[in-house]
């Protein structure tokens, strides 16, 4: 019956988590390992979130079936628990790549890194020849909606303006 209890409990914590810790503790992870002492603006992609969250969700509803599906012969029970195994070192590399998934802007350069890269995109200011800011009309207001860096060899990047990059992004359309 403990058993159960703490199956059951495993489950339904991993389901409520799954909204709530990819939130409260991507960005401080993060932070601790890639954020550079001097910045303009540091922050995880949106998708690393939302896969995050995903994830946590997917190991709670194979801990569910796990539970729910009875195997009959030795057989079916060890290739469920090989199911069950290979699904959490599937979530543990996901987890990996969402908090590998950052981005950050200092005074040197524009790093990105991807979520399927382990390598970190690098755009040095030297690079960039233009800043621009668009601002789009939403019910008769004015808002910026992105800055779009254009680079020596006629490339751009797009950032989009959340709230934290744009009290950030004064700093660098003024430098």
């Amino acid at each position: 019956m403990d058993n159960v209890c703490g199956q059951i409990g495993v489950i339904i914590i991993l389901l409520l988590s799954s909204f709530i810790a990819p939130v409260i503790f991507l960005y401080p992870i993060q932070e601790l390992f890639y954020r550079p002492k001097e910045y303009y603006f540091f922050d995880p992609f949106l998708t690393a979130y939302i896969i995050l969250m995903v994830v946590l969700i997917m190991l709670a509803v194979t801990l569910l079936v796990n539970f729910l599906v009875t195997p009959k012969t030795r057989k079916r029970k060890n290739i469920q628990r090989g199911i069950v195994g290979i699904s959490f070192v599937i979530a543990g590399a996901l987890i990996f790549l969402c908090i590998n998934n950052y981005q950050y802007i200092d005074t040197k350069e524009i790093l990105m890194n991807p979520f399927f890269s382990l390598q970190e995109d690098h755009t040095s200011w030297e690079d960039i020849v233009k800043v621009e800011q668009t601002i789009v009309e939403e019910n008769g207001v004015s808002l910026p909606k992105k800055l779009i860096f254009t680079l020596k060899d006629g490339s751009t990047i797009e950032q989009p303006l959340t709230e934290k990059f744009q009290a950030r992004s004064n700093l660098l359309i003024k430098n």
